[in-house]
């Protein structure tokens, strides 16, 4: 019989100054030779679970059926948090239950739920500080190789779903806000880009700035010039040609996007 080889996705805002993920990938590697590992991201700001949280959900679903996803960002590390393992008709991931998972909660059909709490796939250590190591890392090994998510515990329904962030649509007005800040400063809004089609702009405020009208491209505007777009991650976003939306706006997550339609 062949040894399962599914891909492992790695994503936590361990950076990649101290060893963390490699150590984590060696744990994986040992319990399962043939483990095939992909980085996501390890530079998720420090404990922020939304921006993990909105990063996993623009990259999950670029994956082949069968991925494994495991994410940490996990400030109550050590706690009685618990550790999920999430089951989709696609994917499986393993995150803390913080919300972490809330875009994969509210876009898929959720198959099952666990509580991973199995000691016997989790190292023999565990210390207080690092679950990635000691239970995350090891979770993982064992779901590629075949290892069925009911044996590491019982199947819950009292997770943490999270909350999504909705635009209030009305008929000539779009009000939303700021959900995420890219690594180039663009402001990713959570009104989705087809709210817009076929529908004649009037004006984008953003703070104190207006903006006339939804461009398709960068090129559309000069250098430094504020633009409107339809982003890749599926919303309206507001960025500066070559330059940092954020920085130059001053603006920040949660900050309200209001949009104006003939």
């Amino acid at each position: 019989m062949p040894i399962p080889n599914k891909l492992i996705t790695l994503l936590t805002d361990f950076g990649d100054e101290d060893g963390f993920v490699g150590t984590m990938k060696g744990v994986i590697l040992n319990i399962h030779p043939p483990a095939r590992i992909v980085d996501i991201s390890h530079k998720i700001p420090p404990q922020d679970v939304d921006s993990g949280a909105f990063i996993l959900r623009n990259s999950y679903r670029f994956f082949p059926d069968g991925t494994i996803h495991l994410a940490i960002v996990d400030p109550g590390v050590g706690s009685k948090r618990r550790i999920l393992i999430a089951e989709t008709e696609r994917y499986l991931f393993i995150a803390p239950d913080n919300s972490l998972l809330k875009y994969i909660f509210h876009e898929n059909h959720v198959l099952r739920v666990f509580e991973a709490e199995n000691h016997n796939y989790f190292l023999n250590k565990i210390s207080h500080t690092f679950h990635g190591r000691d239970i995350f890392a090891p979770i993982a090994a064992h779901l590629a190789s075949d290892i069925v998510p009911e044996q590491f515990g019982r199947q819950i329904s009292d997770y943490d779903r999270g909350r999504i962030s909705i635009p209030i649509i009305k008929k000539h007005q779009i009000r939303g806000n700021v959900i995420h800040i890219d690594h180039f400063g663009n402001l990713i809004t959570n009104i989705p880009s087809t709210q817009l089609k076929n529908k004649r702009i009037l004006s984008i405020k953003i703070g104190t700035n207006t903006i006339e009208k939804l461009s398709n491209s960068y090129a559309e505007v000069a250098e430094g010039e504020l633009i409107a777009l339809p982003g890749s991650a599926g919303f309206l976003e507001i960025a500066i040609r070559n330059g940092n939306a954020g920085e130059v706006l001053h603006m920040q997550r949660n900050d309200e996007i209001i949009v104006v339609t003939e």
